[in-house]
């Protein structure tokens, strides 16, 4: 049990903490070794770590009441994060393919919303040769019928 895995424990958010480590207690296992916590001190030290709101290395969630201009931010984060991590790239390799500094890549991988803008993240994801669809949703309300 080390650090990284603390952090992604920390990562992966408080309803997910439960279900990583009960695949983490079959993994080791699996592999015929005895799952371990850390020792409380060191436990304590990482709460604290990521405690701290000036934290750079926790993923940020998307508020309840976001606007829709940061939920389509958020959803283009998620599918380059999606791609990182189907691609099996690290976050160098990420930002190279990109062409950004790894300070923007890490803001999209955290879901730094507020630090991107979004003609900027359409632009990175055609760079990964993604193609965005847009959908339009008016719930009950009727739209005028279109024409073409």
């Amino acid at each position: 049990m080390n650090l990284k895995y603390l952090k992604r424990m920390a990562w992966l958010g408080k309803q997910n903490i439960k279900t990583s480590i009960m695949k983490t207690v079959k993994k080791s296992s699996d592999k015929g070794q005895k799952f371990t916590f850390p020792p409380k001190k060191e436990m304590e030290r990482v709460i604290k770590y990521f405690s701290d709101p000036n934290c750079q290395e926790i993923n940020q969630g998307l508020m309840p009441n976001a606007s829709e201009l940061d939920k389509a931010k958020y959803d283009i984060c998620q599918s380059i994060s999606r791609y990182k991590r189907i691609n099996n790239l690290t976050p160098d390799k990420l930002a190279q393919k990109i062409g950004i500094s790894q300070a923007k890549t890490d803001d999209i991988l955290f879901g730094r919303i507020s630090e991107l803008d979004l003609s900027k993240l359409i632009t990175y994801t055609e760079k990964l040769n993604g193609h965005l669809k847009v959908k339009v949703d008016y719930g009950n309300e009727k739209t005028p019928a279109t024409t073409h």
